[in-house]
């Protein structure tokens, strides 16, 4: 078995071999944006299960994250892992496939991003159970947490905050190169986006949309899910009712000029990162991570959860030109060097 990686000089003395086998959306996102700000940093063995954009090969398997089986192409890894001996094994997210092999990593320097330190609102009971038994193993086998904000590392349980790493979240302009202005004239373009689940709170947005002049505000909704009847019956609501594929992404955000995240509940957000990379700025409630990455009237406009008279205050503010250009030049600011900050912190890691 042949794999490719990357060729530069390791500087944590070896390969890093790092796993993601979410194949769709934040996952994907994330994942292929942190290889293009770690690569650079030495060899990588990228195992994924889907094409990718970034300049190196890695090895490639054919397993669903969640089920069980496939023993053949996690035998694929397995042999990587002896015939390579990575310096460092990075898994990215929760991966029930990879449990059985949680054993195995326990004898490497490993390390598991934590995106979410407790289940989201209205997840199964099978969920719940999962994420419990899931952070029991990796206290068991997986030696360093990385987690992206103070709030997620509060919310993990107590045998695990001490090995848990705050670290910046990557950087989204790898998914943004068709970036353009959003549209000079006509109504304020919102933007809610990704897929539509009760803890994301759009009937809170729909509800703030009711207290807007239709003829100042357009609310663009795209993304798969439930949808109560009265959005495709509302003058001033569009609706791109499907999954979001990488292609699309930049169709989507071109056409708003702000990006809405009215949550309940969150740990933290991709599509705040992907805002930014888009130069959007960002309205979002005070829950979770959320208020780590939304920087109150410098980034965005941040509002209480369930509120929404403060979501439509919030919004009214954004129509005034001067205001949001002032917003979109912070968020141009803090996208500088995001790369070469995100890779010094993750080989602080990896060394540790």
């Amino acid at each position: 078995m042949h794999v490719e990686t990357a060729t530069a000089p390791s500087p944590v003395g070896g390969p890093v071999l790092f796993i993601n086998l979410w194949a769709t959306s934040g996952m994907k996102h994330y994942s292929e944006s942190l290889m293009h700000a770690l690569a650079p940093g030495g060899e990588i063995i990228y195992v994924r299960n889907y094409e990718s954009c970034v300049e190196s090969k890695a090895l490639r398997v054919k397993l669903d994250p969640v089920r069980l089986g496939w023993a053949g192409e996690v035998w694929k890894i397995v042999r990587t892992i002896f015939e390579r001996r990575p310096r460092v094994i990075h898994l990215n997210s929760e991966l029930p496939v990879l449990l059985p092999l949680f054993p195995l990593f326990a004898f490497f320097n490993s390390v598991i991003t934590l995106h979410d330190a407790v289940p989201h609102e209205g997840e199964s009971l099978a969920k719940r159970v999962f994420m419990r038994v899931h952070l029991w193993l990796v206290f068991l086998f997986i030696g360093k947490v990385i987690v992206h904000s103070e709030a997620i590392r509060g919310q993990l349980p107590g045998y695990l905050r001490g090995r848990a790493h705050v670290l910046p979240h990557v950087n989204y302009q790898l998914w943004a190169r068709a970036r353009q202005a959003p549209p000079a004239e006509g109504p304020l373009v919102v933007l809610f986006f990704g897929r539509l689940l009760p803890y994301k709170g759009l009937d809170y947005l729909l509800e703030s949309f009711r207290q807007l002049d239709p003829a100042k505000f357009t609310l663009l909704i795209a993304g798969e899910g439930d949808l109560p009847a009265e959005v495709f019956q509302t003058p001033n609501i569009r609706v791109i009712h499907r999954f979001i594929g990488d292609e699309d992404l930049p169709g989507v955000f071109n056409q708003a000029h702000v990006v809405a995240l009215p949550y309940v509940a969150a740990s933290q957000s991709g599509v705040a990162y992907m805002a930014f990379a888009f130069e959007r700025p960002v309205v979002a409630t005070r829950v979770g991570g959320l208020g780590d990455v939304v920087v109150d009237d410098f980034n965005g406009f941040l509002v209480e959860p369930r509120s929404a008279e403060q979501l439509a205050a919030a919004l009214e503010k954004m129509v005034e030109p001067a205001t949001r250009a002032r917003l979109v030049d912070n968020v141009r600011g803090q996208n500088v060097s995001g790369d070469e900050e995100i890779r010094a912190r993750l080989l602080e890691v990896y060394r540790a």
